[in-house]
């Protein structure tokens, strides 16, 4: 399939990126919703990715592991909340500036909010980038936040308090950033893998991509229909990745 080169174009930016669903829900709900665009992977340096922001077709990115921080050096303006999160996420561009935002935390507290999970003390383990921002996102619920990690970074004490990782109890409702599953009560996991990725990530895809999809294009599909659309193309990418791991092991 060809496109016309005045097709505009959305980047993510990470590494090693070998698994990831946005452009996949990213372009399906752009189409329905009118808007005509590629969504490509990318995983060059900052200087590279600095290039393609500036390109005419470029009007905007997602960031991920691990250049969330480092992306903000990118932005010639922050908003808000990319402030107070300490990373970005989301690039978008307005009047010529290249804009740094932030929707992790915002996308994760509105399915919570949906699942009908009571915010007033939650636990939040690992405490790199996408944790700093889901903390910013509780404290402006007035959550009372606890934060567990290896080593202590120092903005954990903007938003609550600051334990060890081998101290945590799942006793209060709990949000795990590791890189790997956690097991307990009251507990979601935000992690994810080609071979692997649950309700809770996905639904804090669905929710964080569409509030990006609003800064790059003024509009989208409903919060319904891009949940719905998101979770469809995690289910398609499940199925083949089973059907994948069946066929390497010669049993079908």
């Amino acid at each position: 399939m060809t496109f016309p080169e005045q097709t505009k174009i959305i980047y993510i930016w990470g590494f090693p990126l070998d698994f990831s669903l946005s452009p996949f829900f990213q372009e399906h709900c752009a189409i329905l919703s009118g808007c005509r665009i590629l969504y490509k992977i990318f995983r060059g340096s900052a200087e590279e990715f600095m290039q393609l922001l500036k390109s005419e077709r470029c009007i905007g990115a997602n960031v991920t592991i691990p250049h969330k921080i480092e992306a903000i050096e990118l932005c010639g303006e922050l908003t808000e909340k990319a402030e107070i999160a300490g990373s970005v996420n989301t690039i978008f561009k307005a009047g010529g500036r290249i804009i740094g935002d932030n929707t992790d935390g915002a996308g994760l507290v509105k399915w919570l909010k949906i699942k009908g999970v009571d915010l007033k003390n939650c636990a939040i383990l690992g405490n790199g980038g996408s944790a700093r921002a889901i903390a910013a996102a509780l404290f402006e619920e007035k959550s009372e936040i606890t934060v567990f990690g290896r080593t202590e970074k120092g903005w954990e004490k903007n938003f609550g308090s600051f334990h060890n990782l081998s101290e945590w109890k799942d006793d209060v409702f709990t949000i795990s950033t590791l890189p790997f599953e956690v097991e307990g009560n009251n507990l979601v996991n935000i992690g994810y893998s080609s071979e692997k990725i649950n309700i809770d990530a996905t639904m804090m895809l669905a929710f964080q991509g569409r509030l990006a999809a609003l800064r790059w294009f003024g509009k989208t599909v409903t919060e319904e229909s891009f949940a719905r659309i998101t979770l469809l193309h995690a289910k398609a990418q499940s199925n083949q990745m089973f059907i994948l791991n069946l066929a390497t092991k010669n049993e079908i």
